[in-house]
């Protein structure tokens, strides 16, 4: 009994090693000929900083120099259910094991935009925005040292 319990724990832990992150599925879909992938680091959030100065506010300022780097896929969806399918039900699964917080839901006519957020202890976190319309499907990833509180900032 003893054995079979420590081969099912060294499986669920094998599991957990080898879940996927949001990283890893962006790097599976951004080669895709359906997608385009775009990654922002820190340097240009801080030229961006520079160049609007005078129209950013100081809060906003403080909360953009934290983000070290940001990525957008976006999956184009003409006549692609099965794509946008397979991505959809691999990102609930991330974003369930990845213990993302749902923080806010817009919705329109065409479209519908999902918010959610995670942090850990260090202050490290992620916001992830899921945004689709009939024509495409877009995850935005922000990932810096960020708290609780400046991901609600930046979600509203």
């Amino acid at each position: 009994m003893k054995t079979k319990l420590i081969l099912v724990l060294l499986a669920l832990a094998t599991l957990t090693v080898n879940a996927q992150t949001i990283d890893k599925l962006i790097d599976k879909y951004s080669n895709d000929k359906d997608c385009e992938y775009v990654s922002i680091q820190k340097g240009l959030f801080n030229l961006t900083q520079w160049f609007g100065g005078a129209n950013i506010d100081k809060e906003t300022k403080e909360v953009l120099s934290r983000i070290k780097t940001m990525k957008i896929l976006t999956i184009n969806l003409d006549n692609k259910a099965v794509l946008r399918r397979n991505f959809q039900m691999e990102l609930d699964k991330v974003l369930t094991r990845g213990n993302f917080e749902k923080m806010m839901v817009t919705r329109n006519k065409t479209d519908h935009s999902t918010v959610y957020g995670s942090t850990d202890t260090n202050n490290g976190s992620e916001l992830v925005i899921v945004a689709q319309n009939a024509d495409q499907l877009s995850l935005i990833i922000m990932k810096g040292n960020l708290t609780h509180d400046d991901l609600e900032k930046i979600a509203k």
